[in-house]
């Protein structure tokens, strides 16, 4: 045997097992699976046709006597071609299963001419050997002879069709074999139609590709050779043969590392690829030493075997640092993508981890799953907070659909602790919304979103769009998926909260500076008193303001103090309110009394909530005769501090104002005289608490004014301010705390 036949034969064997041991591949990995199955079937047989055709050309030259491929055992190798009705009927149920609920076995039938074939070749090849071995010699005849003859009748005449076909058996074989060909890439093709998603369409689009060369090769090498009588040298033959059998091969394992056909487990597309890896790399350490003796023979004339094995020790001890480096390029090159489970994570941990809404996070969650798992579809369900249910976002991006947080398949599903099938919780969609529309999204697989305790959503899943089953590595990403989710919603729950949070300060900030608008820039002054006033809010925006209105006819001074119940930009709204009808109703003259019964009036038509009222002291002072004309609506006394240490609580008026309709309020007039004090405030003074949770009240307020009567209004101020800071233990006011302080100057206003 010449070396190029040898290399022929050794490449044949290394294909031809290449393909059994991916058959093994796939039925190791399941053989439940259909598809799995006659794949493995298929690729069995077609690894038989080149192993048969190594041994055909390997044991001939060594055998005595007639060569194998003279032998009838060699007929065996016509076994390999029930790769064709494999074919066809792999055809059948990829890339979609068109047998699914069929359970008629007469598909089976289309394996029935090539077994006949194989039984015609191997035990009836030769028909006059089967007819001598049946004949009985002249002058033997016994009693088998009167049995046989009738049999040995029928067989000669049954010979003549058998041998018709040994004739022509190839080319009538080559014709079948031929004709399902043309079917299966028919229904492959067609198939392909049938598939939506892009991994899968690849997936499908390289084997076909693959088996359509790799058979276009064969029938253009050996059926079309066999039906027109074609002639093709065997050095033609063996190259054509060799490249179909690296297409064929090539394609399909290239879609099962490349683009999971079959979804063989990530654990066994490495085992592949290590083998691969290894096989090369032994082959070539083989060529590698082999060469290397033949240059040291040459070189120095004789065989140097203390030399050769030194390189040999040397080849050995470097093998498994190569095949560690040569493993990892080539698992760089197909296994480290996107079919690499930890991979996917890798890349789609850091897509989500910055993605702050959930819309957003959901479709690049379903775009993955949908690409690398190759699911149909993904459905999500997620708590919102802002209306304190749950949403449920079915499948193909519909609008969401608000969940009652009593559902009994809600309620089952935040039970579950891992990914779960959801015939497994099919029991609770009795009276269950959610269950409804989670059967008509086909929902196969529910992952929960479980933070803790609290159900913070999940995921649903449709069946794969591939036909195979969920497995355990989908299992492990969906659970490392579903802890990746729960950290995104959490920061995503944060973010909407800093939003609100935001939003809530520049509402605060916009209200402070209306109310900062409200109050006057500096309190009015007369030659006979002066008048101050202080506020500070317990929080950014408080409900105290106070306000000064002069009037133009008769010089007097309105003042006001109010109270405005809540706190933030309605309370700023309100004082507004308030302030705006107040100043309009003493630009028109009205009477104290008349201007707080008119400015309820429109409050309280303004304020759509009963809640929403306001304390409020409103008195006019007339520097000119000294007199103080004032109404209360419901605010803390004011006290007037006389020069004489005697004190009145101004108290006469009404209800609050913006709480009721046609309130009528009273008003009050008083005489103030030099050296009087007037003191008004809200209870933020008054209710200021110490560390023993006792408030400062109005007796200490009254003995603080009647003790420091005599000082400067300024004085009074800051003296009072600073006792309340001392007597409370808290660093802020609890309450708005305003004050405004009038003193009458040592001037008697009737002079």
């Amino acid at each position: 045997m010449d070396t190029q036949s040898l290399i022929f034969a050794l490449i044949y064997f290394g294909f031809g097992f290449g393909l059994i041991f991916l058959s093994i591949l796939i039925i190791r990995d399941s053989a439940k699976i259909r598809l799995n199955r006659i794949t493995a079937i298929m690729l069995f047989f077609a690894g038989l046709g080149p192993i048969f055709a190594a041994l055909g050309t390997v044991i001939s030259p060594y055998q005595s006597g007639a060569p194998l491929k003279e032998s009838y055992l060699y007929n065996l190798f016509y076994i390999w071609e029930l790769f064709f009705p494999a074919l066809l009927y792999f055809s059948w149920i990829f890339p979609y299963d068109r047998l699914a609920g069929i359970k008629i076995r007469w598909r089976f039938l289309i394996f029935l001419p090539h077994l006949f074939h194989v039984i015609l070749v191997v035990f009836v090849s030769d028909t006059d050997q089967l007819l001598n071995w049946l004949t009985v010699e002249p002058g033997q005849e016994n009693w088998l002879t009167s049995l046989l003859d009738p049999i040995l009748s029928v067989l000669q005449w049954l010979m003549v069709p058998i041998g018709l076909i040994l004739a022509s058996h190839k080319k009538f074989f080559a014709l079948i074999n031929l004709s399902y060909v043309i079917f299966a890439v028919i229904y492959l093709y067609r198939g392909m139609r049938h598939v939506k998603a892009d991994r899968l369409r690849k997936q499908v689009r390289v084997i076909i590709m693959g088996i359509h060369i790799s058979l276009g090769l064969y029938i253009f090498t050996f059926i079309l050779p066999n039906l027109f009588t074609i002639e093709i040298s065997e050095l033609w033959t063996s190259l054509l043969t060799i490249f179909a059998l690296v297409i064929g091969v090539g394609s399909i394992a290239w879609a099962i590392i490349r683009y999971q056909f079959l979804d063989i487990r990530l654990i066994l597309r490495q085992s592949l690829v290590y083998t691969v890896s290894s096989a090369l790399l032994v082959g070539s350490y083989v060529i590698i030493i082999t060469q290397f003796s033949v240059v040291l023979q040459s070189f120095f004339g004789q065989q140097l075997p203390l030399i050769n094995i030194g390189f040999i020790i040397v080849a050995l001890i470097l093998f498994q640092p190569i095949n560690n480096y040569v493993d990892n390029i080539i698992k760089g090159l197909f296994i480290r993508d996107r079919s690499d489970y930890r991979n996917i994570m890798n890349r789609l941990s850091s897509r989500i981890i910055n993605i702050l809404d959930r819309r957003q996070l959901f479709r690049v969650v379903e775009d993955t799953l949908k690409s690398n798992m190759l699911v149909e579809g993904v459905g999500f369900s997620i708590y919102d907070d802002a209306s304190k249910t749950y949403l449920y976002f079915p499948v193909g991006g519909k609008a969401e659909s608000h969940l009652n947080n009593t559902d009994p398949m809600l309620g089952a599903i935040g039970q579950l602790k891992a990914p779960t099938f959801y015939d497994r919780i099919e029991s609770w969609q009795r009276g269950s919304p959610l269950a409804t529309m989670m059967g008509a999204d086909n929902i196969h697989l529910v992952v929960p979103l479980n933070k803790g305790e609290h159900l913070l959503g999940f995921m649903a899943l449709t069946d794969k769009s591939s036909g195979f089953k969920f497995d355990y590595e989908d299992f492990t990403l969906l659970a490392t998926l579903a802890n990746q989710m729960i950290v995104v919603l959490s920061n995503v729950r944060l973010y909407h909260e800093s939003l609100v949070k935001q939003r809530l300060e520049e509402e605060m900030n916009l209200a402070r500076q209306i109310q900062i608008d409200l109050l006057p820039d500096t309190p009015p002054h007369g030659k006979n008193y002066t008048i101050c006033a202080h506020s500070e809010p317990s929080r950014t925006v408080g409900g105290d303001f106070y306000d000064f209105i002069l009037t133009d006819d008769d010089g007097g001074v309105g003042m006001v103090v109010a109270d405005i119940s809540g706190k933030g930009m309605p309370a700023a709204l309100l004082a507004a309110q308030i302030q705006a009808t107040l100043r309009s109703e003493v630009s028109n003259n009205r009477e104290v009394s008349e201007t707080l019964t008119n400015v309820n009036k429109i409050v309280s038509c303004l304020s759509s909530s009963s809640g929403k009222y306001a304390t409020l002291f409103f008195g006019k002072y007339r520097p000119d005769s000294g007199e103080f004309e004032f109404s209360n609506a419901g605010h803390n006394y004011p006290l007037l501090i006389r020069s004489n240490g005697n004190h009145e609580f101004l108290e006469a008026g009404g209800t609050v104002i913006g709480a009721f309709d046609n309130v009528l309020y009273q008003s009050v007039k008083v005489r103030l005289e030099p050296d009087d004090l007037l003191f008004l405030y809200t209870d933020g003074l008054s209710e200021a608490m110490n560390a023993y949770e006792e408030e400062y009240g109005e007796n200490r307020i009254l003995d603080y004014l009647v003790s420091n009567r005599h000082k400067t209004a300024e004085q009074i101020q800051a003296g009072i301010l600073n006792e309340v800071r001392e007597f409370s233990s808290a660093q802020t006011a609890e309450d708005d705390t305003t004050i405004v302080v009038m003193k009458v100057n040592g001037v008697n206003v009737n002079e």
